[in-house]
């Protein structure tokens, strides 16, 4: 069972806390935070991060850099290494 994730919100400023606290940091009224529960937004199954996605492993003499469009700028070492 997943461990739900509970927050703390100041009714008054909206300022945000892991735990409860007396005192508000933000605006110093004292009592103002109420507990709210987080949720968990649900993952959609087909849509993937970058990190995520397949793709066929390359050999370095097979991929092209003159496809990718740089910025020059005056400074020639700079460019060499962006």
């Amino acid at each position: 069972m997943a461990k739900t994730k509970t927050t703390f919100f100041c009714q008054n400023c909206g300022a945000q806390s892991p735990k409860w606290i007396g005192r508000c940091p933000s605006c110093n009224e004292w009592n103002t935070y109420v507990e709210e529960v987080l949720s968990k937004e649900a993952k959609v199954p087909g849509i993937r991060s970058s990190a995520q996605r397949s793709s066929k492993p390359q050999l370095v003499s097979e991929i092209s850099l003159d496809t990718t469009h740089r910025i020059q700028i005056p400074d020639k070492e700079l460019n060499r290494v962006l």
